[in-house]
């Protein structure tokens, strides 16, 4: 976190779906976790919000100079809500662990799933990030339904995240994988009900709503084309506005990290 000025901070966030299943259902995590590893070895964010993160791959994301926000907050592990069974993890850079906490009433399976999602345990993990002498800012990384054919599932679940958040003061960031397709009336409805509680897309704030699922990636499937599956969005607190300074979409075919793109944003935090 970095302080631009006596009442503005800089907040940098890095979120991406690591496809962290064992194979056959995904190939070459061993190889492409160190590829994330590596790219939170050698570049500076203060978040990190995963997802997929099944079985053994916390521990593969072990080495990269960021806490488990678990970790920082003496939480043990457990169903439904460890990140090796929900899937969804979070990373702090070392100077934020300390202050961190994590929001108990977001951390949550979600009620409603369909089809392969019956055998996941997917939902929300949320911690408090502090910022000045007395600020938080709250950070929620998520995983909504897969498949296009379950739009009202993910209506849902975005339901259910805007319940428990509903009261939070601060400013609050919502991350991860939506499994949102723009053409989906369900979906664009989800997105408007997001916006009608005050959050607002980073990408269309920056004029910059890019595809993250790229048929391109060699580990993406082709059947459905480009989809901006992964965003970010932002919600303002009673004293602080959160927006968008940058936000980039993380693209290398070569040597992917994952079937998806990963997205990193420059955020500031500043007094109302």
């Amino acid at each position: 976190m970095t302080q631009t000025s006596a009442a503005t901070f800089e907040l940098s966030l890095f979120t991406l779906n690591t496809w962290g299943f064992r194979w056959p259902l995904a190939r070459h995590r061993k190889r492409r976790f160190a590829r994330i590893a590596s790219h939170l070895a050698e570049t500076t964010y203060d978040v990190v919000a995963l997802q997929e993160l099944w079985d053994a791959a916390p521990p593969v994301l072990g080495p990269t100079g960021l806490v488990w926000a678990r970790q920082a907050t003496g939480t043990p592990l457990g169903r439904p809500h460890g990140f090796n069974h929900s899937g969804l993890g979070v990373k702090l850079h070392p100077t934020l662990a300390p202050g961190a906490r994590l929001v108990t009433r977001l951390i949550t399976a979600f009620r409603e799933h369909r089809g392969w999602d019956r055998v996941k345990t997917k939902g929300a993990f949320a911690v408090d990030v502090p910022f000045g002498d007395d600020g938080r800012v709250t950070v929620l990384t998520t995983h909504l339904q897969a498949g296009r054919r379950h739009g009202r599932i993910r209506r849902g679940q975005v339901d259910q995240i805007l319940e428990a958040a509903a009261d939070i003061p601060g400013p609050m960031v919502l991350a991860g994988d939506f499994n949102f397709f723009d053409d989906s009336p369900e979906d664009r409805a989800s997105h408007r009900v997001l916006a009608e509680a005050g959050f607002r897309d980073a990408g269309e704030l920056l004029e910059r709503p890019e595809p993250t699922y790229l048929v391109a990636n060699p580990y993406a499937g082709k059947g459905d084309g480009d989809q901006r599956f992964d965003r970010i969005y932002l919600r303002d607190g009673a004293e602080h506005r959160l927006t968008a300074r940058d936000l980039r979409v993380i693209v290398d075919h070569a040597e992917p990290m994952s079937d998806h793109q990963a997205l990193a944003a420059n955020l500031v935090i500043s007094r109302i």
